[in-house]
């Protein structure tokens, strides 16, 4: 899914993402504040406010489900990518210190190519998750370490045990590294995504058309509604593309295996 407006946002500091969102959501509430009490007072709830408070309080309800809903759903999107780029480090680990139980020559160039390959995912491919995008250059070193485990031969049992460890941990760290790529994407499909701010427009702009003694009063309340609203918009988006955005999933397990795991 391509938002370049939600992607501008989500590409700035996490003050400026609160101020956006702040001046997207008050800026339309206030313009439809104003063409209706101003411009179409026909429209207002009178007589009827009462019953058309019901009727608010009930979307309040639904909108309000809805929107949990949801935001448990990206939240844990989330930490499962999160989880699995732990889980991917820790399976990178484990081959490398397997390469141990292999011959010299075998041992030296396996962990070089995982290094190299570590260090193309963290410099190349991790900005290109942005985009939705991978590095062909991190997956064909990977495929070269695959190849240099498939072609060797054991020479004894015990060779032969490490030689079937390696080849089950290559074939689960592929799981593990296109659970991350596909994960690479906003958690929600399109048209979750404008249901949910279509009827949080809606929600808000609704409390516009009541009919208050005091404009002020009702446009204070309008005020603090928006901030709500911002305040569990910006929540949400926080965590709905888990490489993008303040709270931006970041390549640390692997850059630990580098700066002190493989240096031991």
């Amino acid at each position: 899914m391509n938002l370049p407006l939600l992607r501008f946002i989500l590409d700035t500091s996490d003050y400026m993402l609160r101020l956006e969102l702040i001046v997207i959501v008050l800026s339309l509430c206030y313009l439809v504040f104003y063409f209706f009490q101003m411009l179409s007072p026909k429209y207002l709830f009178g007589d009827d406010a009462p019953y058309a408070g019901y009727i608010y309080n009930a979307m309040g309800v639904v909108f309000s489900i809805v929107f949990a809903f949801i935001t448990v759903l990206v939240w844990q999107s989330y930490n499962n990518v999160s989880d699995a780029v732990t889980k991917e480090a820790s399976n990178l680990n484990n081959m490398y210190r397997l390469f141990s139980a292999f011959p010299p020559e075998i041992d030296k160039s396996g962990k070089e190519v995982l290094r190299s390959y570590t260090k193309t995912v963290i410099d190349d491919e991790w900005p290109l998750l942005k985009n939705d995008q991978f590095s062909l250059e991190a997956y064909k070193k990977i495929l070269l370490l695959e190849n240099i485990i498939i072609k060797y031969q054991p020479q004894n049992y015990s060779q032969s045990n490490a030689h079937q460890q390696m080849l089950s941990l290559i074939n689960q760290y592929h799981e593990l590294r296109r659970s991350r790529i596909f994960s690479a994407r906003f958690a929600l499909a399109p048209p979750a995504w404008i249901g949910l701010i279509s009827s949080s427009f809606i929600f808000l702009f609704f409390s516009c058309l009541f009919k208050m003694q005091s404009k002020r009063t009702h446009l204070i309340l309008i005020t603090f509604l928006g901030l709500t609203i911002v305040g569990v918009v910006y929540f949400l988006i926080l965590f709905i593309h888990p490489f993008l955005g303040p709270m931006a999933i970041t390549p640390e397990p692997l850059k630990l295996l580098l700066d002190l795991a493989w240096t031991l």
